[in-house]
């Protein structure tokens, strides 16, 4: 009779400002052991010389850091994350709940190889985060990728440092982005507004799948887009790529918009789809994007979907936005589209290249303030008396004697 091999017990050590439910439940389902839990706040040098001496038999270091903040600079924790990954072979798991993208501490722990990092605002995500940070292989670099800054600082000719900043005006924004027919490009035109908002660091936002296509959930079977990593949350219907977060339960709606994001953009599908309430939650948005061509073909689509919605030139925030449209031919659209808010798309054959950032900026500039900050860049003051004095000329103010 063969031997059963037995798993082996994987142990823990968490520190936290509060316990964590969901980790509890998480490793009790796992069958992992918490060593240590500490619960308080704490200097993060002081705890792991005075607290945590014995840390070489565990397989997974859980950081919530919301017990270190108050205690210790960013400086001061990325030194001593560097030095456990570099002396210890466990796994390092970041918790920042309400951490985003841009956030410059999670960009310097994800540049020294930390991946496992989890920002989930509610019990849910932090469910589903942790269970991937403890699953066999934990979170990747692809879905780690998100907190990634390339470029943070843009050096200039004239020695200084500028900083660009998007800060929001308002919060909980709706827009809606409805196609006048089927395979129109609706649905990469609301993913690309999303990448846009996306990069902005300030600002929070999420895509709603609000039609029955599936396109959204259907990201979920693949491993990664574009080099970027997919994570695919089941308990909230949500599937997110490259950090770009997008759902597809309707019925969760109520958990989606707690999570407090200043834009949430709904995919209405198609005109032809829409429903009477669809009509009217359509309408009811703060902007309204109608996603259109100018094919021969597409006029009669055009003509329903005025009818439908029965659009007037004095409508505000309603844009229309034209795929496929040579350049030469633009002007002579625009000028059939009279004064109503129209728009070119950049050619996007990749639904998850960023595309067509001016005119976005430009729609948007209502609701985003840009603001620039300028630092010099230190440098040692010049001694002007040490140079005269190399080349053997007196102080100046000896030659004024």
């Amino acid at each position: 009779m063969e031997k059963e091999n037995k798993k082996k017990i994987e142990k823990l050590i968490y520190v936290g400002k509060t316990r964590n439910n969901q980790l509890e439940n998480i490793v009790s389902e796992q069958g992992i052991i918490i060593v240590t839990r500490l619960l308080n706040e704490y200097n993060i040098t002081d705890i792991f010389r005075e607290d945590l001496r014995a840390i070489n038999n565990v397989d997974y270091l859980v950081l919530d850091l919301s017990a270190f903040v108050n205690c210790s600079k960013n400086e001061e924790i990325l030194r001593n994350l560097d030095r456990l990954r570099g002396n210890f072979d466990f796994r390092i798991i970041i918790i920042a709940s309400g951490f985003g993208k841009g956030n410059e501490l999670l960009a310097q722990c994800f540049n020294m190889g930390i991946y496992n990092l989890v920002t989930a605002l509610n019990d849910m995500q932090m469910y589903d985060q942790l269970k991937i940070c403890l699953s066999e292989k934990g979170m990747t670099y692809a879905q780690a990728s998100q907190f990634r800054i390339d470029i943070l600082y843009q050096k200039t000719s004239s020695n200084s440092v500028i900083k660009t900043e998007f800060k929001k005006v308002k919060q909980d924004i709706s827009i809606g982005v409805l196609g006048i027919t089927r395979h129109i490009g609706a649905t990469t035109w609301a993913i690309n507004l999303l990448h846009f908002l996306n990069e902005l660091p300030n600002v929070k936002a999420c895509l709603i799948e609000a039609n029955n296509h599936k396109d959204i959930e259907n990201l979920a079977d693949l491993n990664e887009i574009n080099k970027m990593g997919i994570e695919h949350f089941t308990s909230t219907g949500e599937v997110r790529v490259g950090g770009m977060e997008m759902f597809y339960d309707l019925s969760k709606i109520g958990d989606i918009t707690a999570q407090k994001y200043d834009f949430y953009i709904y995919d209405f599908g198609t005109t032809s789809e829409l429903t009477d309430s669809e009509l009217a939650s359509f309408l009811n948005k703060d902007i309204k994007f109608i996603i259109l061509g100018s094919s021969p073909w597409e006029y009669k689509y055009i003509s329903s979907t005025f009818e439908k919605i029965r659009i007037s030139e004095q409508q505000d925030r309603l844009y229309f936005i034209y795929n496929f449209v040579k350049r030469e031919e633009q002007k002579e659209v625009k000028a059939q589209m009279g004064s109503f808010n129209v728009y070119f798309n950049e050619y996007q054959p990749d639904a998850f290249e960023l595309k067509s950032k001016a005119y976005l900026e430009e729609i948007l500039k209502r609701y985003l303030t840009n603001s620039y900050f300028e630092e010099e860049t230190k440098s040692k003051k010049i001694n002007f008396n040490e140079i005269l004095k190399r080349i053997g000329v007196k102080k100046y103010y000896e030659n004024k004697k």
